[in-house]
């Protein structure tokens, strides 16, 4: 159970029980009007950066995330309690699956400059895609910086051109 909207894994509840449904429903809605149901996937948890547009778009080096228990906003924000791997410890064929996956969203949404798309590799292999921020954190210790460590690039001439880009087409 999630809102539709938000960040940081607030406002999510993993329900395991009938019983905890209207708590986690109460919860969800202290971050939004609209709450989602879907089904829980267990297996390797991956944040893949993209960046450009359309056809243009290439997917970063996958961020994978291996957390004691939920991925929750405690977890991402108290040190200690995850532990990334950049690039994600995949095998090629899982990798390249995921950076596929990664980009068909971004394309498909239509979203430019950059985006992250979160992904679970579920025990049956099958990437699932999970989330899609369009407004990734982006301060040094968020999952889109390590993935852009990851590939080699420069965070802060990176920043440069995604501004420079926008200001080139104009307000929109």
């Amino acid at each position: 159970m999630k809102p539709v909207r938000g960040g940081s894994a607030l406002g999510v509840t993993l329900v395991t029980r009938p019983e905890d449904l209207a708590h986690a429903l109460v919860h969800s809605f202290a971050y939004g009007d609209v709450a989602m149901i879907e089904g829980a996937v267990s297996g390797t948890e991956v944040a893949v950066a993209v960046l450009g547009t359309g056809s243009d778009a290439v997917a970063l080096p996958g961020v994978e995330i291996v957390c004691e228990g939920p991925y929750d906003y405690d977890a991402r924000y108290n040190p200690g309690r995850v532990e990334y791997f950049a690039p994600a410890r995949l095998t090629a064929a899982h990798a390249e699956a995921v950076s596929q996956a990664a980009l068909a969203t971004h394309r498909e949404l239509g979203l430019r400059d950059l985006s992250r798309v979160d992904v679970i590799v579920g025990d049956d292999g099958i990437v699932n895609v999970i989330d899609i921020n369009v407004a990734p954190g982006l301060t040094e210790v968020s999952l889109f910086p390590q993935a852009v460590a990851a590939a080699g690039l420069d965070l802060g001439l990176l920043y440069r051109e995604i501004v420079a880009g926008a200001a080139a087409r104009g307000v929109s």
